[in-house]
Order: structure tokens, then C-alpha cells, then sequence
């Protein structure tokens, strides 16, 4: 017969499940939901399609998936509803964990066509939220808080006296203002200890930024309500986009997160740079410190101190790009908001040193398409030269290259509006004992990208600025390489700009003036151009302030005709131990401060028009930084703007007017002020002359003299009216001179010698009477001179 389960008997053995240890087993092979599950991710955001389309659709997703991993059509689960209908989400299988947590990174967010925007997560996140009760099984409805309406965070531009601010770091203060011309400025709020190490205006001035142990906060609105936080603890530096939509932060120390972190998640965890979105908060991506070059021991063994290039992260003018460079390899460009890298690949350029993104989009002749610009350098490699060029972007077309021999540094300086660039380059010559410096500058909106190269300059340039809007530039030159010394070193200024073009073009660039015999070393353009000051910074012996005028409405020397500015020195001024000058955003003032960071000696700040004139002028303990609230771009246009320009007469009439009306308020509340004080002086008098007449009738004593007159003193039944004026005579003056103690004492002694000798004959040679005579005469002097300041009481 065979065997069946009817007829097995039943066991009562030793080796019931109850007796048996499958403990082993269990932990040998029992499936994990963590380990088991997590090779499978859920991609959501799919197009639902029919069963007829649903292998097209796998296909075409394939593509995407296998680009982070590897995995196949028949690890691919798409579920079907009951019309026959995809559901609009898949469960996909990778090969190894590893390559779902990439798929989880790389994929998630991305779009699949114009209308589908793929969303990717692991499966055993899921779960795990789920199972740990952060998912309720019933669906609740999303609570929505009131709309409240929020303060306009660019309030101070509608000041009606349009006064700009400014913010002021003072030993644990830190304090906002308006500024007030010659006056003492005005003073919006004071806190204390606001910011543990620095505060920073936002480019367009919207937010303050404070600095903290746990993160980087921004203020704004008209109670400087904090907008948001920003969590990167112990963060050092910050960055803002142009437009103030993202922001880089860099800690030195990398960045430990927690498991309970409410913002930053493990991906963060040993990075030293985050990448944020301001509006929401939120970091985009991070990244580490890349290991800088050159040694990291000197000769004796000791540790190197590196400088930390910054910024590090570097935003095209219309904020749809950031790149950041491998010193000597390659730049990664970043496609903002996704930061994903373009094209899945960092751009190789062998040996660059050095990339700036144009400060503004380019409009290149003969170009439509969108583009940003970016320029590079490299140095000298064995027998290839070095080489500068400009690449476009997204295509990564080298629009201008140009070769560069016996390079020993270069710089790289853009025009605000991007016209130009110029590459300061500075060549070494055979012997390595001298520098040579010339300046090669693109016109990169004229067809070709044409190079004009400036080099009839014979010494070391060691600053350069151009003008803000403008097409003229200043340059500082030296026969010395800088060098940090007791003694700064003679320097010349040189001012530059194109002459006169018959054509609607620029002409070529000229030399104007050289000022000689200089010690500045910096350059500060006012944001509007046509001012400049350039001016001696954290130097100990020279501190020097110039201010010129490129365009001064005087007569243009013979010399100077064809060129399009008219140079003329304004004012000369000196500010004792300046470490940094900063324009106001209209270009009508300059402050000049000296930080308790750089010196201790007479700290504080000086406030300049932009002719040089000094009107106010503060001493302050403990003076740390001083920074004006910047403006955004004006929403005039072109026309607008000329069209102010031209009734500009007009309207100074106005402000003359208004300025005129607030001097004749500030000395109206100066005579309210005393006419208040006498009225309370007046009022306490009668209050005190009735106590004073009370207590003489509690007493029975008159009335003082005089009360009867002022009872009468009324016409027709009339209260009479005091009239007090207060009159300020001079009496008399005597102008006396005073004598100090050894006046009165020589006085005395030469009336006594003058009275005891009689007068020489006429025609009387001096002989040795006269002079002993003399001798004695001071000597007496002396001893009662000495024998008065002995007797003197201390």
C-alpha cells in the first residue's frame, strides 16, 4: 500500500517542532525586509499607459535605469489596473544595493518627457516610515494656517527722503541705520550679540545674514524678523547667487550629522560645502574640500597653512549654472535647481588654474542662441605654451582662445555688463630676475572676439579695476614686487580709456595720465562709474585718500581731446590706519573704516561725499565692520534714466529744498526743546509761589511786596499778560596775558637787575663786567626758579 498522510501516525517524539532549535537556521537564512528588499526601488510619475503600450514604456525607462545601474526588462514590475490601465508607478529590481541607493540620488526628480517628472525611492524606505507609525492608515486632510501677510523685505527702498542704511558691528552690538549726511546717523535697532562672528548683506540687500555656532541666519522686513535658517553648523563662509536665490556655505570642520536631523540627511555627513535653496531652506547638494596643492610640510616640518580658494563655487549671471574647478584637471559645471552635472561630465582642461563666469549674459555679434560664458587659463607645460580662452555654455565651444608665453601668473577681470574681459599677464623673463606685465583685452560682443593688447607698460601691475558700466580702467603699477614691509613701496597710477570713434564702436584703448610717485595700493570705483578713489589700505605708514573725476565739465587739456574722459583730481584726504573703503550704492558716499581686527588705533570710520569732502568723522571702541545695504538693479528703463538725467538740475532743486526744510526741523526742535524747558521752569515757579503765599496766610503774614500791583495790573477788567525775555549782555572784556610761574620770576628778577645797575654810556663796547653781569643775572634766575618749585605744594 502506499504511503499517504491518512494513514501516517502521529508522533509524539523527541523531534516535535516544539523540541527542535532552529535558531541557526533562522539566522543563517531568514529574509531580512531590510537586506531582502534593498535592491528594489518605486519609481512614481509615469505616464499610464494601455497593456499595448506597457513594453514600449519599460523599453524607454530601461534606458534611464541602466544609466546609474544594471538591471533588465523582466526586473521591471509595472502593475495594471482592471480597465487594462498602468497604474503610473513601477517596482524596480537593481543587482546590488548599492546601485538603488544611486538610482535613489541620481533619478529622482529627473523628467521623462515635458509632462512626467520621475519620483525614486527605495522600497525598504517605505516600509520602514510606514511600519514605524509615521504613516496613519486613514487619510487626514493637510491643516492650512491663515494666510498672514508678510512684511515686504525691500521696505527701505520706499524711504521718502530716499536715505540708504547701513550696518555697524561694535564690540558685541551690532546695529542697523539710516544715514543721515552730516548728521549723526539714525538709528534703526541695537542688539547684542546678534552674530557670533561676522554680518553680511545679501547682493541685492534683501537679507542680513548673522553667523552662528549651528548655522547661518538671514534677517529682513521692517522689524527684522528672522526669515530663514540655514543649518550648517559651525559654518565659516557664505556665498549668495547674483539673484540671492541660492547659497554656498564652506565649514572647515566637516559636517556631522545625526539620525534625528530634521534638515540634513546622511548624504551630508563629512562635507564641508552645502549648496541651498534660500526660499525653502533646503541643501541641494553637498560636497568635500578638494586637497589643495603644493607641499604640506615646509623644510623644517612643520604644517603648511593653505589658502582656501573662494569662492569655491562660482554662479553664471543668470543663476542657471554653477561650476567648480579641479585645480590643474577639469571644472564641473551644475545645472541649477537639480544640480546635476551637465552632460554627465566635468569639462577637461589640463594645468587650469583659474575660471570667472561673466558678470553679465553675453550678446555676442551674429550669436542667437542662449549661451553663458566662462574664461579659463592655463600655464606653461614643458615645450606647450600657456593659453587663455572662453568657452560657452551649455555648448562647450571654445568661442576665443590665445596663446601665452613665459607665464608666471595671470588674472582674469570682466566688465560689469561683460564687454570686456582683460587678462593681466604677467611674464618672467629668462633670468627669472624681472616681471614684465601686459594687458591682452577681449572685445567679446564684437564679431570674432577681437584682442587688443596694451603693453607699454614698463613696471608691475598690481591692481587693476575697470569701471562699473563703463569701459575705462585704472591700474596701479610698482618697480617692486609686494612685499609686506615697514616701508610701503613708491607706486603709479595710470588711468586708461578708449578714444573717440568715429563709428558707433569703441575705440581703441589709451593711456590718459600716470600720477607718480604714490603709495596706493587699492582701487574703489563708485557703483555708478565716473568717480574713483584709489587710496593706501592696511598699510602703517601711508594712508592716503585720492579722489578723481573722469568726467569733470572743465576744460579738457590740448592733449587729451580725442579721448572720452576728462581726468581731474578732486580732494586728497588721510584716514589713520584704513582697512576698508566702501561706496554707497548711489555713488554720493564713501566710508573709510578702520577695524579692530586688523589694528587697535583709533578704530571707528570717516563719511566722504564723492568729492572728497569729509562730513562726519567717529571714533568708536571696539569698531569690527561697517557695510552699506545694497540696492537691487532699478527698475527704470534706458529712456527713464536719461530722461532723469537731463532735469537732474530740476530736481536737485527739490532735494536742496528738502534738505533746507529737515536743517530748519532739526533747529525747530532745538527751539521747541527751549521753550519746552521754560514753560516747566514757569510752571514749577507759579506752582511754588502759590505754596509759598499759602503757607504766609497759615502763618497771618503779608503778602510779599508787589501783590497788590499785579492784582491791578488788569486794563478794563482785563488779566494782564506777562511778556518775559531773556537778554544776553556783554559787560565788559579784558584780554589778559597770563604768566606761569618762571614768567613771574624772570619778570621780577630782570626789574631788580635793571634797577641796581646803572645805565652804560653811549657808544660802550661790551666788555667783561657786562657780561658777568648777564651771567649772574641767569644763573640768579635759574636757583629762584628751581627754590619757587621746590616750595610749591604738591
Amino acid at each position: 500500500m502506499a504511503p499517504s498522510f491518512d494513514n501516517l501516525t502521529e508522533d509524539r517524539g523527541s523531534d516535535s517542532e516544539e523540541e527542535l532549535d532552529f535558531s541557526d537556521l533562522r539566522q543563517n537564512y531568514d529574509v531580512r525586509m531590510e537586506e531582502g528588499l534593498d535592491t528594489f526601488v518605486v519609481i512614481d510619475g509615469l505616464p499610464k499607459v494601455p497593456q499595448e503600450s506597457k513594453q514600449k514604456l519599460i523599453k524607454f525607462l530601461l534606458k534611464k535605469l541602466n544609466s546609474v545601474g544594471k538591471t533588465k526588462e523582466d526586473a521591471i514590475y509595472m502593475p495594471m489596473g482592471g480597465d487594462r490601465i498602468s497604474e503610473g508607478f513601477a517596482f524596480v529590481e537593481y543587482a546590488t544595493p548599492q546601485q538603488a541607493v544611486e538610482a535613489t540620488k541620481k533619478l529622482h526628480g529627473t523628467p521623462l518627457d515635458k509632462r512626467h517628472t520621475l519620483a525614486v525611492n527605495k522600497l525598504t524606505d517605505i516600509d520602514r516610515y510606514g511600519r514605524e507609525g509615521r504613516v496613519d492608515d486613514e487619510y487626514h486632510p493637510p491643516h492650512l494656517d491663515d494666510f498672514k501677510e508678510r512684511e515686504h523685505l525691500r521696505w527701505w527702498l520706499a524711504d521718502p527722503n530716499c536715505r540708504d542704511q547701513f550696518v555697524m558691528f561694535q564690540g558685541d552690538f551690532v546695529g542697523v541705520y539710516w544715514n543721515k549726511k552730516k548728521d549723526n546717523p539714525e538709528k534703526i535697532l541695537d542688539r547684542m550679540a546678534w552674530t557670533e562672528k561676522f554680518v553680511q548683506w545679501s547682493p541685492m540687500g534683501t537679507y542680513l545674514v548673522t553667523m552662528h555656532a549651528r548655522g547661518v541666519q538671514l534677517w529682513g522686513g521692517s522689524t527684522w524678523q528672522r526669515i530663514h535658517r540655514i543649518p550648517h553648523p559651525l559654518c565659516d563662509l557664505i556665498d549668495f547667487s547674483p539673484g540671492e536665490k541660492y547659497l554656498t556655505t564652506w565649514s572647515f570642520r566637516p559636517i556631522e550629522v545625526s539620525e534625528d536631523d530634521p534638515v540634513l540627511s546622511m548624504d551630508e555627513d563629512g562635507k564641508n560645502y552645502i549648496i541651498w535653496n534660500v526660499e525653502t531652506g533646503k541643501p541641494l547638494r553637498s560636497f568635500q574640500t578638494h586637497d589643495l596643492p603644493g607641499p604640506s610640510e615646509d623644510e623644517n616640518g612643520q604644517p603648511v597653512k593653505k589658502k582656501i580658494p573662494w569662492p569655491a563655487f562660482k554662479w553664471s549671471a543668470d543663476e542657471k549654472y554653477v561650476a567648480r574647478m579641479l585645480d590643474g584637471q577639469s571644472i564641473s559645471v551644475y545645472e541649477l535647481p537639480k544640480m546635476g552635472l551637465l552632460d554627465k561630465t566635468s569639462i577637461k582642461i589640463e594645468g587650469v588654474r583659474d575660471f570667472e563666469w561673466a558678470p553679465a549674459t553675453p550678446q555676442r555679434e551674429g550669436v542667437k542662441a542662449y549661451e553663458q560664458l566662462f574664461c579659463y587659463w592655463t600655464p606653461d607645460s614643458g615645450s606647450n605654451p600657456g593659453k587663455v580662452g572662453l568657452m560657452s555654455i551649455p555648448s562647450r565651444e571654445i568661442v576665443r582662445t590665445r596663446n601665452l608665453f613665459q607665464v608666471k601668473d595671470v588674472k582674469l577681470h570682466w566688465q560689469s555688463n561683460g564687454t570686456y574681459v582683460c587678462v593681466k599677464v604677467d611674464r618672467q623673463s629668462k633670468s627669472k630676475k624681472s616681471i614684465a606685465t601686459n594687458l591682452e583685452l577681449f572685445r567679446v560682443r564684437e564679431k570674432g572676439v577681437p584682442v587688443e593688447v596694451v603693453d607699454s607698460i614698463q613696471d608691475n601691475v598690481i591692481n587693476f579695476a575697470w569701471e562699473p558700466k563703463g569701459d575705462r580702467f585704472v591700474l596701479i603699477t610698482s618697480p617692486e614686487l609686494p612685499t609686506v614691509t615697514a616701508v610701503p613701496a613708491k607706486t603709479a597710477i595710470s588711468f586708461f580709456c578708449p578714444e573717440k570713434s568715429k563709428s558707433t564702436g569703441v575705440g581703441n584703448f589709451k593711456h590718459i595720465r600716470t600720477i607718480d610717485r604714490k603709495n596706493n595700493n587699492s582701487i574703489f570705483w563708485s557703483p555708478k562709474g565716473r568717480f574713483v578713489v584709489v587710496a593706501t589700505v592696511l598699510s602703517q605708514q601711508s594712508y592716503d585718500l585720492d579722489f578723481w573725476d573722469l568726467d569733470y565739465e572743465g576744460e579738457k587739456p590740448e592733449n587729451e581731446k580725442d579721448l572720452t574722459a576728462n581726468l581731474k583730481h578732486m580732494n586728497t584726504a588721510e584716514h589713520y590706519g584704513v582697512t576698508n573703503i566702501d561706496w554707497d550704492p548711489t555713488g554720493r558716499y564713501v566710508i573709510t573704516s578702520a577695524s579692530i581686527w586688523n589694528h587697535s588705533m583709533e578704530n571707528g570710520y570717516h563719511l566722504y561725499d564723492f568729492k572728497g569732502e569729509l562730513l562726519r568723522e567717529e571714533h568708536l571702541d571696539k569698531f569690527k565692520q561697517l557695510f552699506w545695504r545694497p540696492r537691487p538693479p532699478t527698475l527704470l528703463s534706458k529712456e527713464e534714466q536719461k530722461q532723469i538725467r537731463k532735469n537732474l538740475r530740476e530736481y536737485s532743486k527739490d532735494f536742496d529744498e528738502q534738505d533746507r526744510i529737515e536743517e530748519d526741523k532739526e533747529k525747530g526742535a532745538i527751539v521747541e526743546q527751549r521753550r519746552r524747558m521754560l514753560s516747566e521752569w514757569l510752571a514749577w515757579r507759579a506752582r511754588e509761589e502759590e505754596d509759598l503765599s499759602a503757607e504766609r496766610k497759615e502763618y497771618g503774614l503779608a503778602d510779599e511786596p508787589g501783590q497788590e500791583s499785579k492784582a491791578e495790573a488788569g486794563v478794563n477788567g482785563e488779566k494782564a499778560a506777562v511778556v518775559e525775555e531773556i537778554v544776553e549782555e556783554v559787560l565788559d572784556e579784558v584780554e589778559e596775558i597770563y604768566l606761569g610761574p618762571y614768567d613771574v620770576v624772570q619778570h621780577n628778577i630782570m626789574q631788580l637787575c635793571e634797577s641796581s645797575s646803572p645805565p652804560p654810556p653811549k657808544n660802550a663796547k661790551p666788555h667783561w663786567d657786562t657780561r658777568i653781569n648777564n651771567w649772574l643775572k641767569v644763573l640768579l634766575s635759574t636757583l629762584l626758579y628751581n627754590a619757587f618749585h621746590s616750595s610749591e605744594p604738591a
